[in-house]
Parts: structure tokens; C-alpha cells; sequence
């Protein structure tokens, strides 16, 4: 790939851009970081989510706010609804009660502003990695997807595999395709889906530090899913806790660790402050399940 800019930043304007009432006695909030405090991304207003016959709640009252930019990380016990919550934001799954904004502007449905990555990568088994990278792009009619999808397999550090079918890369090379493909409409906001659940320790550890990364080089809004306590606290700027029947945020946590952030950090004081105290709130959660 040539030096300089790169067309995808070259071509910022291929796709669009973009220029609450808590649980109560339950929802504490921590400070969260100042451009998290800005023009909001993503705002919740009142989400009621029910499943069922007999309509039992998946998610109640959730209002939550999300900036442009920031890395926002969902936590808590199965059954939660923190996937419930992400399929909200993705225009996936309608609440019965309250409205998402999504730059201000209703979300009825799912949405161009939007890419999601699943804990399965999802990748067609029919295209190359580049194809599926470019597939976004071409449905849009870009007439430079191939270079757009190059750009982002450069960025993702897989411009080597470029021409190889998703069966013959690892599961981590397979999430990092998934990773550029739902980037490559630039969509101001990524989702999350616990992407990295079914990977080895030292693969998701790694794939941390390259999400980090690309996010740092692309600051889109993140929203992720994850059960994992370390791996919330290292990516994010902020943790949302979530409780269970029915799920609601419990508490919110700021993560002031300074960015960039690597490996390193885990033993950092702060840190290991962060993980004891949400661990604190993740097991009164926890604990619910098992009554």
C-alpha cells in the first residue's frame, strides 16, 4: 500500500457522518470523561425490552447516554440483558417502552450509522477477506471499495491475507476481517457483541491491544459487550454494570487509567482499585442468579 494518507481518510465523506431517568435507589454514576460529556452519539431514554407470552421484562427502564467517541463497555451476570441492550442500539429489537436517538434522530430500525460485530465473525465463506471487507462499500455503490477494504486490512494488520478464504484464517484473523468489514462504511458507531469470547487467553489479549488501536486510529463510538471484568476495564472509558430480572444499570464506573494502554496496566493500582470494585458489584448481581 502507498504512503501518506490513505483514501479512506482521503474519502471522509463516502458515507454519511454525524456532525434519561436511572433505576432508582440503584444507579449510581461515577464521573465520566469529558468528551463523553459532549454532543451525545447514542442516547437511551426509558428502554423497556419484553420477551414472551407472558411478557417478563429482558431489560426495564434503561436510560443511559454515550458520546461521540467514546468507548463505552457493557458488564454484567448472564441474563442481564446486555445483548438485549446492544440489539436495541443496533435497530434489531424494538422496545416496548422509551426511544433510542441515535445523532438526535429517532432509531426505528437498523441503521447505516451502525456496523456490529458479533461473537461469531459472521464472514461469507464464498468471498475472500477483501471481498468481504469491500462488500459494504460496493452495496453503497463506492466505486473505490477495493482500496477502502485494502485501507482497512492494512489497518487491522491483515493486508497479507487479503486474497484468503475465511476458513483458512485463525479465529483472531477472522474476528479482525469481521472488525474491518463493519468499519468499512466508516459508521460513526460500532457494536459489540462479546467479539472476542471464544478466543484463546493470549489471542483476546492481543486482539485487545489491536481493538484499542484501531479505535484509536478511527474514534468511532464503541459499545461493548462482555462478561470479562479485566477486559471491560482495560478497553473502556466507561463501564456500565448492568443488574439482572429485570436488567437495569446498576452502576456506572469512569475509567481514568491513562490512553494508550497495554498489558502493562493490569498492574497498575488503579486498575486493580477498578476491578475491586466493580468485582463488588458483579457478585451482588451474580449472586441473584443463583436464588
Amino acid at each position: 500500500m502507498a504512503r501518506g494518507v490513505s483514501p479512506i481518510h482521503q474519502r471522509a465523506d463516502y458515507i454519511e457522518t454525524a456532525p434519561t431517568g436511572p433505576a432508582p435507589h440503584l444507579h449510581v454514576v461515577d464521573p465520566v470523561p469529558s468528551h463523553a460529556q459532549q454532543k451525545p452519539r447514542l442516547s437511551l431514554d426509558g428502554v423497556t425490552v419484553n420477551f414472551g407470552a407472558r411478557a417478563v421484562s429482558a431489560v426495564q427502564d434503561v436510560s443511559l447516554t454515550i458520546g461521540a467517541g467514546e468507548f463505552v463497555a457493557l458488564l454484567g451476570p448472564s441474563g442481564c440483558g446486555k445483548s438485549t441492550l446492544l440489539n436495541v442500539m443496533a435497530g434489531f429489537c424494538t422496545p416496548v417502552q422509551g426511544r433510542v436517538l441515535l445523532d438526535g434522530e429517532p432509531l426505528t430500525g437498523p441503521s447505516a450509522k451502525c456496523g456490529v460485530v458479533f461473537q461469531k465473525h459472521s464472514l461469507f465463506p464464498w468471498m475472500t477477506a477483501l471481498d468481504n471487507v469491500a462488500f459494504g462499500p460496493r452495496r453503497l455503490g463506492l466505486t473505490n471499495a477495493r482500496q477502502i477494504a485494502q485501507d482497512l486490512l492494512d489497518i487491522v494488520g491483515l493486508a497479507h491475507v487479503a486474497n484468503e478464504w475465511p476458513a483458512s484464517l485463525s479465529g483472531g484473523m477472522q474476528q479482525r476481517v469481521g472488525i474491518a468489514r463493519a468499519l468499512a462504511t466508516r459508521p460513526p458507531v460500532l457494536l459489540m457483541d462479546e467479539p472476542f469470547g471464544a478466543l484463546d487467553a493470549q489471542t483476546r489479549s492481543l486482539m485487545q491491544e489491536e481493538l484499542l488501536s484501531i479505535w484509536d486510529k478511527l474514534r468511532p463510538t464503541v459499545v461493548f459487550v462482555t462478561h470479562d471484568i479485566e477486559e471491560a476495564i482495560f478497553l473502556a472509558d466507561r463501564v456500565v454494570v448492568m443488574q439482572t430480572y429485570p436488567g437495569r444499570i446498576a452502576r456506572e464506573f469512569a475509567i481514568d487509567i491513562p490512553r494508550p494502554r497495554s498489558a502493562e496496566v493490569l498492574n497498575d493500582h488503579a486498575f486493580i482499585e477498578r476491578r475491586r470494585e466493580i468485582t463488588d458489584v458483579i457478585r451482588v448481581e451474580a449472586r441473584k442468579t443463583f436464588r
